[in-house]
């Protein structure tokens, strides 16, 4: 049985937030959209996400305000499908991304030079 530890950085989970935003900042999407551009992102190594918890954040960050969506079709007869962008509220929450992040890798590079020096000591 392989078990998936969250050392591996695989249950990064909250950071697909700012993911969705920063996707549709750049033009509004269907679910299956966003699926695909988040799969290409680095954070999921070329892996599909959950697409059950995709859509259970889109339903969030719409009733958060940070999303907005619209029954749309791309061509005349098409099935409509659930088109998403973000509102203001969303392009300030992506801000806000930002700057957490940006201190998050300033403290996530000191806490691994930390464990890096615990490590060496140890193999002395």
């Amino acid at each position: 049985m392989n078990v998936i530890c969250s050392c591996q950085g695989r249950n990064l989970d909250k950071f697909i937030q700012p993911h969705i935003l920063l996707i549709l900042s750049i033009r509004p999407m269907y679910g299956l959209e966003i699926i695909n551009e988040l799969e290409k992102m680095p954070m999921f190594s070329g892996s599909r996400p959950d697409p059950t918890g995709v859509y259970r954040y889109l339903k969030r960050m719409e009733a958060d305000g940070q999303l907005s969506s619209e029954m749309k079709a791309d061509t005349p007869g098409e099935k409509p499908k659930k088109t998403y962008s973000i509102t203001e509220e969303g392009k300030n929450c992506l801000a806000s991304w930002a700057v957490s992040l940006g201190q998050y890798s300033v403290d996530i590079i000191g806490l691994v030079s930390e464990i890096e020096n615990v490590l060496d000591n140890e193999n002395k």
